[in-house]
This record gives C-alpha cells, sequence and structure tokens, in this order.
C-alpha cells in the first residue's frame, strides 16, 4: 500500500528536482555576486571596521555556498532515481519494448545528475575563494591593529 503511494510520488518524474536545483543556481549566482561586491568594498574599508563586525560581514551568507556545493549532487542524483524509476515504470506499461523506451527516459534523467553537478561545482569554487580572501582580508585587518600598536 505504501509502495503503491510512494511510487505515485516517483512517477512525477525528475521535473521538481530540476526546477529545485535551477532555483539553487540563480540564488548561488546571487550570493556569489553579493560576496564579491561586499569583499571588494569591505578590503577598500578595513579600517572602519571593528573585528568581530567584520568576521561577521566577511562569514555572510558563505553557508549557503557550502551547503548548495555539498548537496546539490546528491539532489541532483535523486532527481536521476525518479527519473529512473519513471522509464522503467513507462516502459512496463508501453506496448512497444525496446531500448529507444528506456534510453529516452534515462537520459532525461542524467539532466538531473548533469544539473546538481552545474550548482555544486562553482558553489564550491567560489566558497573556497571566499573563505580564503576572508583569511586574507582577517590578517590584513591583523596586521594594521599590529602596526598601529607600535607607534
Amino acid at each position: 500500500m505504501i509502495t503503491k503511494f510512494l511510487l505515485k510520488i516517483a512517477l512525477v518524474g525528475g521535473d521538481p528536482v530540476l526546477y529545485l536545483l535551477i532555483v539553487m543556481s540563480i540564488f548561488s549566482v546571487a550570493v556569489m555576486v553579493e560576496r564579491f561586491l561586499t569583499y571588494r568594498y569591505i578590503s577598500k574599508k578595513l579600517d572602519l571596521f571593528k573585528e568581530t563586525e567584520l568576521r561577521i560581514a566577511l562569514d555572510k551568507r558563505l553557508g549557503v555556498l557550502a551547503t548548495f556545493g555539498n548537496n546539490a549532487p546528491f539532489i541532483g542524483l535523486f532527481g536521476t532515481v525518479l527519473g529512473v524509476i519513471k522509464a522503467f515504470n513507462d516502459l512496463g506499461s508501453s506496448s512497444e519494448f525496446g531500448v529507444k523506451v528506456v534510453m529516452e527516459g534515462i537520459s532525461q534523467a542524467l539532466v538531473s545528475t548533469a544539473m546538481g553537478l552545474f550548482v555544486a561545482i562553482p558553489s564550491v569554487i567560489a566558497y573556497n575563494y571566499f573563505v580564503r580572501k576572508m583569511k586574507y582580508l582577517m590578517l590584513l585587518y591583523e596586521s594594521k591593529g599590529k602596526i598601529h600598536e607600535r607607534i
């Protein structure tokens, strides 16, 4: 009984997963642009910040990129699994039997995996870039403070 219920849900296919990944992609790009502009502003006005405010400003929204980078491939894989389930179900209920029915469904299902990687890879690259830039700016900030202490 529960299997049939879950099968009905699975037969929707990978389309809802693709929509989710598209939204994640747009949100990820927005965070990357926002962080880039923020880091550029902060690097020019480094002296205006207190240490705690600086750390908070630099770390803001990096968790989004990390989460998307870690989870987008799994969400894509989930869409692929749903697509493969749908492909085999279509094969079982189809009057024609052949490779064409399965291959069309599986090729459509694999789009979810590709989309998951399309979201994850830039997110991980951006996350690593911003973490490195954050460390650099914090080091620069701390070294300026030590220079002022000596004077």
